[in-house]
């Protein structure tokens, strides 16, 4: 008879912890509480309540949980998807892991773990072994550093002319590529075409040259 009673006071208080879900997850999506068809100035959480307080029967409270719901889906279209989801392919709501096979911690074995682990040992030795060795390094004498950042300004000038030099270099070049090209066109291709013009004149002199001694033969005989 205990074991009776303590089921139902379970079940009464499961009842009551999914109405009490049901009533916040009902203000989150229509931001006020759905009115009750029968009383509209009832909400219709309070509405399951009441009835809940009439009746303790497990019975009649879900029935007036599956109403709310019902109701709470016909006003709100993200719950209706989700219910016909559910109805649909209800797989998608099941557990991926057995309830008597807890996760790994970390998403890995054991064993996993310790393969892990030894694969890496030896990289972890080769970093400890360096970083030993940077630190037997000796520091450098504070004479020599203090010789170093003086040479810092004269550095910086010799940075700044290298960068003049390399602009003047730069224009140099850029002088050179058109002189190279006023003479290509005058010297190389200027000269060419006075040759062609020269060897055009000539060979028209030449042919009045002949044609003048034939005519002159002619003419003596």
């Amino acid at each position: 008879m205990t074991t009776t009673i303590d089921t139902e006071a379970l079940a009464l208080q499961t009842l009551s912890s999914l109405s009490q879900r049901l009533a916040r997850i009902e203000h989150s999506l229509v931001g006020t509480q759905l009115q009750n068809p029968q009383n509209t100035s009832t909400p219709l959480s309070l509405h399951a309540a009441k009835i809940n307080h009439r009746d303790h029967s497990i019975r009649a409270r879900l029935s007036a949980l599956e109403a709310a719901l019902t109701r709470l889906a016909n006003h709100s279209r993200p719950v209706h998807d989700l219910l016909t989801l559910h109805a649909s392919y209800p797989e998608i709501f099941a557990d991926v892991l057995p309830a008597s096979q807890p996760p790994p911690a970390g998403g890995l074995a054991v064993a996993e773990k310790a393969a892990v682990v030894l694969s890496a040992a030896p990289g972890a030795q080769g970093v400890a072994s360096q970083l030993v060795s940077l630190r037997d390094l000796p520091v450098p004498d504070v004479d020599v550093s203090v010789r170093l950042i003086s040479l810092q300004p004269r550095l910086d000038r010799l940075t700044v002319m290298q960068e003049m030099q390399g602009r003047e270099m730069a224009e140099l070049r850029r002088r050179s590529v058109k002189a190279l090209e006023r003479w290509y066109e005058v010297g190389v291709e200027g000269v060419n075409g006075c040759f062609a013009e020269w060897d055009e004149r000539v060979g028209r002199v030449d042919r009045v040259v002949r044609r003048a001694e034939v005519e002159k033969e002619e003419g003596q005989a």
